[in-house]
């Protein structure tokens, strides 16, 4: 009979949001090559939620053709790198690592599972768009004050 070291039970973790835009960390990113022969990184990223934990993680893909420069610019500009049109641009992927952007996530079908939904990156979210996102989720809520109203019509504000 086949044995094994058993391990401490552990809550299965977030796998899926409801699509909209958040703030993504980039958890881990590795070269690698395309399957047709092109430089490419792998980003593995983790969905920030509105309260600040950690969400699922889902990837992407920076594929280093002029085809495809169009999505590392949206991606860089999200994290806050600055490009220059018509300028090479190195991109080390353990310098991605730990960098925020923001993004539009979307969710797309399991391939076995048809019904099982997972979370894909639909696009990178920059300038104006990206700042009024951070803009929004950094506002303090204000709270209202309760408004007493005297017998005579007049607001008392606590």
């Amino acid at each position: 009979m086949p044995t094994y070291k058993s391990s401490e039970l552990k809550q299965a973790g977030l796998y899926f949001v409801e699509p909209g835009v958040y703030k993504m960390e980039v958890a881990n990113a590795t070269d690698k090559t395309s399957q047709n022969g092109n430089a490419m990184i792998k980003l593995v990223c983790k969905i920030l939620m509105p309260d600040g934990s950690a969400g699922p993680e889902v990837w992407d893909h920076l594929v280093f053709t002029a085809k495809a420069a169009w999505k590392i610019d949206t991606f860089l500009a999200s994290i806050g790198q600055a490009t220059v049109p018509g300028e090479d641009i190195n991109v080390e992927a353990i310098d991605l690592i730990g960098e925020v952007g923001v993004a539009l996530i979307g969710e797309e079908p399991g391939q076995t599972n048809p019904d099982h939904k997972f979370n894909c990156i639909e696009r990178w979210i920059f300038g104006d768009e990206r700042e009024r996102f951070l803009a929004s989720k950094s506002k303090p809520v204000e709270k209202k004050k309760p408004v007493v109203t005297e017998e005579d019509g007049d607001e008392i504000p606590f």
